[in-house]
Parts: C-alpha cells; sequence; structure tokens
C-alpha cells in the first residue's frame, strides 16, 4: 500500500490548525501567562516564606522556567485529537475509517503528530522568548546537542502517550464509558510525569519506584535533556528505557485493537 497519503494527511491537519491562528494563539498566550503568573507568585512565597535561595536543586529562576516548559511539553501530548477515538466507536463514525483503504493507526497517528509538531514549534517560540527577555537572568540558554536530545526525547514521549492512551481508548469496544478511565491517565502522567510538581520533591523511595513507570520519560526527561542536565550516557539509558515503553504499549494496544474490531458492531450507542 502507497504510504504517500500519511504525509498528506500529516500537512492537511497543520494547514488545519493554521487556519485559526489567530484565536488560537491569544488562547495559548493567555493559558500561558496564567500559569507562569501563578506558578511565580505561589513559588516565589515558597521561597520567602522558607528564607531559602534553593529548594531541591531549584532556584527561583529556575522553578520559573520550568513551569514554562513542563506545562507545554504536557500540552503537546495530550494534543487537542487524543480522546476521540472512543468517542467514534461509541457513535459508530469509526466506520469510514474502516471502509477507507488505509490503516487507521498511521492516520490516527499521523495527525496526532501533527498536532504536537504545532505544539512543538510554539513551545521552541517561547523558550526563544524567555531567554531574550531574560537575558543574563536566563537558567537556559541555546545549545545543539541538549536541543537537538530534547527534540528526540519530545518525539518519543509523544508517541508513547500516543499509545498508551489509546490503549486506555480501546477498551470502549467492551465498556460503555471509559471517559475517566482517560482522565485518571491524564492526572496521573501530569503529576507523575512532574508537570505539577518538580520529581526532584519526591521522597527517595518514590522517585527509586517511578524510575520502573512510564511517567518520567513523558515530561520530566525531555525537561532535563533540554537543560543539559544528563550526560550522554545517561541519554542514551533514557531513551532505551523511554523506546521499550513506546514498544510495549504499541504492540499490546495493537493487539488490543484486532481484538477490539471482532467486537465493533458499527451502530453506535
Amino acid at each position: 500500500m502507497n504510504s504517500k497519503w500519511i504525509g498528506q494527511v500529516f500537512f492537511m491537519e497543520l494547514r488545519k490548525l493554521i487556519t485559526y491562528r489567530a484565536d488560537f494563539w491569544v488562547n495559548f498566550f493567555g493559558l500561558t501567562f496564567f500559569s507562569l503568573t501563578l506558578a511565580y507568585f505561589l513559588w516565589e512565597s515558597i521561597f520567602s516564606y522558607t528564607d531559602q535561595n534553593e529548594m531541591s536543586g531549584f532556584t527561583l529562576n529556575q522553578m520559573i522556567f520550568y513551569y514554562l516548559v513542563t506545562p507545554l511539553v504536557f500540552r503537546i501530548q495530550q494534543g487537542q485529537n487524543i480522546g476521540f477515538l472512543s468517542r467514534e466507536i461509541y457513535d459508530g463514525t469509526l466506520n469510514k475509517y474502516l471502509l477507507y483503504p488505509i490503516d487507521v493507526y498511521k492516520y490516527k497517528l499521523a495527525t496526532y503528530l501533527a498536532h504536537s509538531t504545532f505544539f512543538t514549534l510554539q513551545l521552541i517560540f517561547i523558550v526563544f522568548c524567555y531567554h531574550l527577555f531574560m537575558g543574563e537572568n536566563s537558567v537556559y540558554s541555546f545549545e545543539l546537542f541538549p536541543f537537538l536530545g530534547f527534540l528526540i526525547s519530545l518525539i518519543i514521549a509523544s508517541m508513547t502517550f500516543f499509545y498508551m492512551f489509546t490503549l486506555a481508548e480501546l477498551l470502549a469496544f467492551w465498556f460503555d464509558n471509559i471517559w475517566s478511565l482517560g482522565v485518571m491517565l491524564r492526572f496521573s502522567s501530569s503529576f507523575f510525569g512532574g508537570a505539577l510538581i518538580p520529581l526532584a520533591f519526591f521522597p527517595q523511595w518514590a522517585q527509586e519506584f517511578l524510575n520502573f513507570t512510564p511517567f518520567p520519560y513523558l515530561i520530566s526527561f525531555p525537561y532535563e535533556t533540554l537543560i543539559g542536565e544528563l550526560s550522554l550516557s545517561q541519554f542514551c539509558l533514557q531513551c532505551l528505557i523511554s523506546l521499550v515503553w513506546l514498544l510495549m504499549f504499541r504492540q499490546v494496544s495493537l493487539l488490543i485493537w484486532r481484538k477490539g474490531q471482532y467486537q465493533y458492531t458499527g451502530v453506535g450507542i
């Protein structure tokens, strides 16, 4: 089967996102400004109350940069088209994909990566603006190898989240409502991945336990790569672990997909 359609779907989805860019950018900057302002006043109060210049390896400036980057990393992964597969199973609109001479999984992955790419460009722009305006007070400097490593880790993390969330959504073949499972998975990925609070603030035993789960490799790992905190050997090791989780979720989700099609009636609920 010709696979050129994958690139066409990818760029078509990008064009759709750019069509309403004015409304999206206003919403994007509003949310970014709100979350960043909230993080600043919260942590500024915490640092002032404890009378410390550093907490768990973070200064106030480093903490602000952390809360600038990690919510955007999580936004790249969850995208805007995550959560629609279960709805299509419930209302029967999955039929159109099954009738097309295409691979449904590749189609969904192409549209997902288009959203992730769009959000990644926004993240790069925001980080560049931060570095530009902060000047000497910036805690981040653009360096080639950490930045390339960040992009690699971000691609792996995004695809891992896609297959992990798709695995949960495919349970809609058997269950009438999996909405709460999706919410729980989003929250778990955000909390245990480090989007809500840095993993350095977790107890040591919790950090060691989380290393055996996929969550730290979704958000914390890309951030640590971006700021150059990881050595080459550490980066390669964490990339390897991330790839293992990615391949595992992919294989299991494909297996569930093949079995779930036998349960699908195509008439909706």
